[in-house]
């Protein structure tokens, strides 16, 4: 009688188990202005809905904050997160498992400035990268795009702290801090009262090939299968295009094709592998050479 009792409890637990819900770290909010976070939370949360039929249920947990370069290591580590989501880089492929599939259709490559008001008149009469050259840009410390705009001959100045960089553009250490189209003008209007002198220049894009990845650790084949195999649904059934037009960090980018228009400085993306697939329309929107 005891073994069958302990039978069923093992069959109970094994039950219970089978539909607990899996746990997938990463991290919180940059700051309270953080305007994008929520749109990569959501498309994982997506992602995870659409596969918990094969993989079961998951549910996301944010751990503690930390700049881009910790966040890689503890990843990397497989310590303290389990998915993160950056701009690639061929190093950053080389350390971790990539989920080569762009989260904002390859956005994050135009890039408008924040810039002070003051300025405004300055960057009306930039007309090629030459004339950007002229100019400081604030960027990550840590950030692929550093290494990017560096190779194009422009001049950066680093910092590994995001929120430092409005305070280093408003008090002109730095000419501008490019963004992507997606997070720009919330960000700017997130700290209107913070940075009143700070304003969302959209009249040039400075544009290079550079796709946002989910990644996740070397050795964590199960949840790059996973993530992967829910982005190819989403994209294949439309609720990738749909989840874009309906968030507010991305519904302005649409129409897509009016970035088409926009005056735009075209730079290489030597950080970038050689076998990205950029051209796959699929997943890519990119101006005309």
């Amino acid at each position: 009688m005891q073994k069958l009792q302990l039978f069923f409890l093992l069959l109970l637990a094994v039950a219970v188990n089978s539909f607990a819900s899996q746990s997938i770290r990463t991290i919180p909010p940059q700051s309270e202005f953080d305007a994008s976070h929520s749109y990569f939370i959501g498309l994982l949360e997506l992602v995870l809905e659409k596969t918990a039929a094969q993989y079961g249920p998951a549910e996301v947990v944010f751990t503690m904050q930390m700049e881009q370069g910790r966040a890689f290591v503890e990843l990397e580590r497989n310590a303290g997160l389990d998915v993160y989501w950056a701009g690639t880089s061929i190093l950053r492929e080389q350390r971790l498992k990539a989920i080569r599939i762009p989260l904002v259709k390859g956005m994050l490559g135009f890039r408008q400035f924040v810039i002070r008001k003051s300025r405004r008149l300055d960057f009306t009469q930039i007309t090629q990268l030459s004339d950007l050259q002229k100019m400081v840009a604030c960027q990550g410390a840590h950030w692929p795009d550093s290494d990017v705009l560096e190779d194009a001959g422009l001049t950066v100045m680093r910092n590994p702290i995001y929120e430092n960089m409005f305070k280093q553009v408003a008090a002109g250490r730095c000419d501008y801090f490019p963004r992507g189209v997606h997070e720009g003008r919330a960000e700017v209007a997130a700290r209107a009262q913070a940075y009143p002198s700070l304003i969302w220049y959209q009249e040039l894009a400075l544009y290079y090939p550079f796709p946002m990845y989910f990644f996740v650790a070397p050795d964590n084949s199960a949840l790059h299968q996973r993530i992967r195999e829910g982005l190819e649904i989403v994209v294949a059934d439309g609720s990738f295009d749909h989840y874009m037009q309906q968030d507010s960090t991305t519904a302005h980018l649409f129409p897509l094709q009016k970035w088409m228009k926009i005056k735009t400085i075209i730079i290489k993306n030597q950080q970038l592998s050689a076998d990205t697939p950029v051209h796959d329309l699929r997943y890519w929107v990119q101006p005309p050479r």
